[in-house]
């Protein structure tokens, strides 16, 4: 017997069981184009009314869900294709290549990100019995899905939160629970529950990130960080690109190049001095690898995001 009894079921209230309902319900909450924050705690939804072209992006752990349209990724070399009820869910901060590629006005791409909370997802994992020794998935940062009717519900009581704010303190972490536990039992729950576990975040690689993430402007030493990740060098290096599709030197250039592009746009200052905080000695470096990776020179780059924001 399911122990998780739908509250939509004892009061007949009508079940959404389809991805295009659930993007119905959020496009009132898209009031520009792309990021739209929510009053939820780490919910927000992403929304385009045009295919958009490739840029690089940073996804922080979560479980993020298309109900409308379709989105190409690149994870390092592989090639993923994401349509109206798939998912993908991420462990680390990884760095990929993304973008729209099926969006009109009259049908526009919808999506929803959740952060989570690996603790929260380990314990449940415990309390489902799940055992990481089990699982024979792959050490990598980045698994996908096809959601489930009961994690479209869950989903749905989510969102439904937006228009509750009262509510939020009340519920919020309830239901965020019976979304991860609709995680665990899909597909991807072996890979989950294994990249949740204690086990895992003691694992080496682990600390070599948060390591880069606190010190991205310092000047890397890969003999230090596999000195924190207890491997020798080229064990290290295997393993980093294994989970996060890339090597430590291109995650830093991606930590420093995405935290001066948030000092421009938030600080309002120059691409000399972000470069210089975020650790380039040279600017003519700086602004060739910031233009490879946003595909425009620092100053472009960033006045147009200010228009896109202010439109």
């Amino acid at each position: 017997m399911n122990q998780f009894v739908r509250t939509d079921e004892l009061h007949g209230l009508p079940t959404p069981t389809s991805s295009s309902v659930l993007a119905s319900t959020i496009l009132p909450f898209c009031t520009q184009e792309q990021i739209n924050p929510s009053l939820v705690p780490g919910l927000k939804f992403f929304k385009l009314s045009k295919p958009d072209e490739p840029h690089r992006c940073f996804y922080e752990p979560c479980i993020a869900i298309i109900l409308s349209g379709v989105k190409r990724v690149m994870f390092d070399k592989e090639e993923m294709l994401f349509r109206p009820g798939d998912f993908f869910v991420t462990s680390i901060d990884i760095p990929t290549s993304a973008h729209v590629v099926e969006a009109s006005p009259d049908n526009c791409y919808v999506s929803m990100i959740m952060k989570i909370d690996l603790a929260r997802l380990h314990e449940l994992a415990k309390q489902m019995q799940f055992s990481s020794a089990n699982s024979v998935t792959h050490a990598r940062g980045v698994a996908t899905g096809h959601a489930s009717r009961e994690m479209l519900v869950a989903l749905r009581r989510l969102v439904d939160l937006a228009q509750r704010p009262g509510d939020i303190p009340l519920l919020v972490e309830a239901i965020k629970s019976e979304i991860y536990v609709r995680l665990l039992q899909s597909e991807v729950g072996l890979w989950v529950s294994r990249m949740a576990s204690d086990g895992y975040k003691a694992a080496g690689i682990v600390k070599a990130l948060e390591w880069l993430k606190n010190h991205y402007a310092q000047e890397l030493r890969i003999k230090k960080l596999a000195e924190l990740s207890g491997m020798a060098e080229s064990t290290f290096h295997h393993h980093f690109r294994q989970l996060t599709g890339t090597s430590p030197l291109r995650y830093q250039k991606t930590l420093r190049l995405y935290a001066a592009r948030n000092l421009m746009l938030t600080e309002r200052i120059n691409a000399n001095s972000a470069a210089g905080q975020v650790g380039y000695d040279s600017v003519q470096q700086f602004n060739r690898e910031y233009a490879r990776m946003f595909g425009a020179p620092p100053k472009r780059d960033v006045d147009s995001a200010r228009r896109g924001s202010s439109s």
